[in-house]
Formats: C-alpha cells, structure tokens, sequence
C-alpha cells in the first residue's frame, strides 16, 4: 500500500499514513487531533538496478575522424 505524507497547517506538525488507493484522505486528522490536513507530494524514489546504465544511456562520443574536421 501507498504511503503518504501529511502536514497540519495548525500545528505545522509532518506525518506519513499508510492507506489504500480507494480510501478518502478528507478526513485525515493530524496526530494532535486537528483536522485540515494537506498532503505533501513529493517526487517518487528511483532504483537504478543492473549494471550499464551510464554506459547505454549516453549519447557516444564523436570520433577522431569527426574531431579533425572541423579543424
């Protein structure tokens, strides 16, 4: 399941919630109580798995016979 992360206007206090993509987030309250809460979004977390990322995905770099032309 999805974790969350929350932040209360009132208290200013941050927290995460673990909830389901079909439950409704409006009656969040915040762990001091208030209601009103704002969800944070934030990029997601990127795993480079495997060997040869840097090597494949680069654009080559020009020959020696490219370089001398443009002498």
């Amino acid at each position: 399941m999805p974790r969350y992360e929350f932040a209360c206007p009132t208290c200013g206090q941050t927290f995460e919630k673990v909830l389901s993509f079909a439950e409704d987030q409006s009656g969040i309250r915040c762990p001091a109580g208030h209601q009103g809460v704002r969800r944070i979004y934030s990029a997601p977390p990127i795993m480079f798995k495997g060997s040869g990322f840097y090597v494949t995905d680069h654009r080559s770099a020009p020959s020696s016979t490219e370089s001398s032309k443009e002498s």
